[in-house]
């Protein structure tokens, strides 16, 4: 059994303007699990993540936090112990709108490569700032 201590992975900051700390903890270059990438994002006060979409479905749990998601253009409020499942294509947003992180657990199956899936979210960042 692989044991991860999720305050011991170090992560990557994502500036500004989809200001959050990523920490990838399983993909298959990250502890070699082929299945799945599993993440915990950490999303700054009043931050958000840029408006996207995968080739490949997202599940998406809220641990903590408050604020709102989008799904091609479908706003609900969000909150923790809260699930949501963005298929293939769909266009989504998480916004956190308190003053506390919002704390999000990620899966991607079939999974991204970590490097793959931070390059991505890197660029994102730097094309819109």
């Amino acid at each position: 059994m692989e044991v991860v201590r999720l305050w011991e992975e170090e992560g990557v900051t994502v500036p500004e303007p989809y200001h959050r700390h990523i920490k990838i903890v399983l993909a298959p270059d990250k502890r070699n699990v082929a299945e799945i990438t599993f993440s915990h994002v950490a999303i700054y006060p009043h931050g958000k993540t840029d408006y996207h979409s995968h080739d490949r479905p997202e599940l998406i749990i809220v641990t903590a936090g408050r604020g709102k998601s989008i799904c091609d253009g479908r706003e609900i409020q969000v909150e923790p112990d809260m699930a949501l499942w963005a298929k293939a294509g769909e266009k989504h947003q998480m916004i956190n709108e308190c003053d506390e992180m919002m704390k999000l657990l990620t899966v991607f199956t079939p999974a991204y490569r970590a490097e793959d899936l931070l390059g991505g979210i890197l660029e994102a960042a730097r094309k819109d700032s």
